[in-house]
């Protein structure tokens, strides 16, 4: 036995995926990876969170697990009360972060083999009705084939059977604001009251739970239009055409405050939810000169949305 690595690891149980380790370091918060490398005929370890330091620096790895189907997702759970996941595919060298927050804390995580899907756990502390309580959760299955399936809300529960307009058992949401999804429809937000809320209509399925805000934001623009790749001049994206699968409540911009939403089409009847989309979507953002020549995407409806590509058309100042 002789040492591969002098940059040691903390605490917290590493993964295995394929032939590679991934770990937490001993100090300074970041996650590496070790791997066998032929040319230096021993293992080396990389930093994984090279290119996310905002998500890790001044903050430690508090546990992790690894999910293999269906997409292979590391998660992290960090001391500042984030979730953070690294899409990782080593062999396609692809690495991706991403970091999701809830009203509460992250505490730990576990995976669990459920049939055909690794299915995440999270302990998560929250402040409900005044009290500080603790909740395991399960992170829903994006596998759903009506829409008035979908499940895409935080803590939340679902209602299936008979129509009816108010919907009960909501006590572990009590004085909270929730995002509702009635046969396949966006309702209007409620404030749990009494562990109920009240509908304007009566469903037979009905998702409810706190809402979710997910945003996408492009990296600034480097073009090889100049020596300098575009950096130092001014942009502006006039129009972005977004490929999407399976997915409605789209709103695109230049940043947060300025959002244009993905119209419905005519050609579907009034009175139904707007169908989910699988298809090139254009939209005409607000114009915005600026230096970084960024693409906000959001979606705050309990609705999916998958964005499999994006194409912008952008002009370049002198």
């Amino acid at each position: 036995v002789r040492p591969q690595s002098y940059i040691g690891a903390s605490n917290v149980q590493p993964v295995i995926i394929n032939n590679t380790l991934i770990y937490a370091s001993a100090r300074g918060g970041h996650v590496r990876e070790l791997a066998y490398n032929w040319q230096a005929s021993g293992f080396v370890t990389e930093d994984l969170s090279i290119r996310a330091p905002h998500l890790f620096d001044d903050f430690e790895i508090a546990d992790m697990a690894f999910i293999k189907a269906p997409q292979p997702v590391v998660w992290f759970v960090s001391s500042s009360g984030r979730l953070i996941g690294l899409t990782y595919v080593p062999e396609q060298q692809v690495g991706a972060w991403h970091w999701h927050d809830t009203d509460g804390v992250f505490e730990s995580c576990a995976v669990v083999a459920e049939g055909s899907e690794d299915i995440l756990y999270c302990v998560i502390r929250r402040t409900v009705d005044g009290a500080r309580v603790r909740y395991v959760e399960r992170m829903a299955s994006r596998k759903f084939t009506r829409q008035d399936d979908a499940f895409f809300v935080d803590c939340g529960a679902t209602y299936s059977g008979e129509p009816a307009d108010r919907i009960s058992g909501l006590h572990h949401l009590e004085g909270k604001t929730v995002s509702i999804l009635a046969d396949g429809a966006v309702h209007p937000q409620r404030v749990v009251t009494d562990g109920a809320v009240t509908l304007d209509v009566e469903a037979r399925t009905v998702q409810i739970g706190l809402p979710i805000t997910a945003d996408l934001q492009t990296l600034p623009i480097a073009a090889q239009v100049d020596g300098a790749f575009g950096q130092g001049r001014f942009k502006n994206v006039n129009k972005v055409w977004l490929r999407v699968h399976r997915s409605s409540g789209i709103w695109s911009g230049p940043d947060v405050d300025r959002l244009t939403e993905a119209k419905q089409r005519k050609s579907e009847p009034a009175g139904t939810p707007p169908a989910l989309k699988s298809e090139e979507i254009p939209l005409n953002i607000t114009p915005s000169w600026a230096d970084r020549g960024q693409v906000y995407v959001r979606q705050v409806d309990p609705l999916p949305l998958t964005v499999v590509s994006m194409t912008a058309e952008i002009v370049m100042g002198g």
